[in-house]
């Protein structure tokens, strides 16, 4: 009979984390969502060093792909 009380606590438990579970990322959704727009209201609307780099890397991968085609 302890068991049954036991399986109930723990569907109580499983219940009750699904229910919960949604409204608690939907918290987390929204805060890092205003956290985002904090972030991008300070920027200066400049692109940074990590974004040029990235542009330079795909445009010499760009290149050897074009030169590899060419030359094979």
């Amino acid at each position: 009979m302890a068991s049954t009380g036991v399986h109930t606590f723990v569907l109580f438990l499983f219940l009750f984390t699904a229910v919960l579970s949604p409204a608690a990322r939907r918290e987390v959704a929204a805060e890092a969502m205003q956290a985002a727009n904090a972030r991008r209201r300070q920027s200066s609307g400049r692109p940074d060093g990590k974004t040029i780099d990235q542009g330079i890397g795909y445009i010499l991968m760009a290149l050897a792909l074009v030169l590899t085609y060419v030359l094979h």
